[in-house]
């Protein structure tokens, strides 16, 4: 059916924050529990699974590199930008004036650290702005590993405790302070300890429909988890 005259199509864009993906840049929480070979290939399976989730999508997909713009890695079908200077909140509020600038525009951006994304969660999170302003998906450390707006909010991102328990409570009383809806998403564990390394394998070993491909496949090849093959 033909859109009404005057209507604007919804623009979906869904955004990954990411490290690149170098020996002792990436997850160094992890070592000396794991040798720092395994957690580069860990983070480079996390990457490819967030990625692979991402590409599945009718949206338009974008790689937030953390670094110097001039050391990005090109990857098809994603548009290349740059964080740029500053804490996580600076970066998220650039990120969002970059992906929503027009109206109709909804952007979600994702970290690449939590193996459990699925397309389906990324593909509800925009569903869900379409009747919100914020939709956040919980870490259990108390932070997120999702953030979606359907317009710019930089008061969100503002006076927060990063990297604390309390970065996901202190972002919704912002949230409240101006005066935006939001919806939650199912809480997740990013991987960044040995103790979340540990809670993932428990759950992967009981739910195996769970897992994702590229990360499993690291945990398999090196006797962390039993492969299904």
């Amino acid at each position: 059916m033909a859109r009404a005259a005057g209507s604007k199509a919804r623009v979906n864009h869904v955004a990954v924050f990411a490290r690149r993906p170098e020996l002792g840049r990436v997850k160094t929480r992890l070592s000396p529990a794991l040798p720092r070979e395994l957690v580069l290939e860990l983070y480079q399976g996390m990457l490819a699974d967030t990625l692979a989730a991402v590409a599945s999508l009718g949206a338009r997909r974008h790689l937030f590199w953390e670094g110097d713009a001039t050391e990005a890695r090109p990857t098809e079908g994603f548009r290349e930008h740059w964080q740029g200077e500053g804490d996580l909140g600076t970066r998220l509020t650039r990120a969002f004036e970059t992906l929503v600038a027009r109206d109709g525009e909804r952007a979600v951006v994702v970290g690449a650290d939590c193996p459990e994304i699925t397309a389906a969660l990324l593909d509800g999170a925009l569903a869900a702005l379409a009747a919100k302003d914020l939709v956040l998906g919980p870490t259990r450390d108390g932070g997120y590993y999702l953030v979606g707006l359907s317009r710019c909010a930089p008061a969100i991102f503002r006076g927060i405790a990063w990297s604390t328990g309390h970065v996901l409570t202190q972002t919704l009383e912002r949230a409240g302070e101006a005066g935006l809806s939001w919806d939650i998403l199912p809480t997740l564990t990013d991987l960044d300890t040995p103790s979340d390394l540990a809670s993932l394998l428990a759950r992967w070993l009981v739910r195996v429909e769970d897992r994702t491909p590229h990360t499993a496949a690291v945990l398999a090849r090196n006797g962390l988890l039993p492969s299904l093959g």
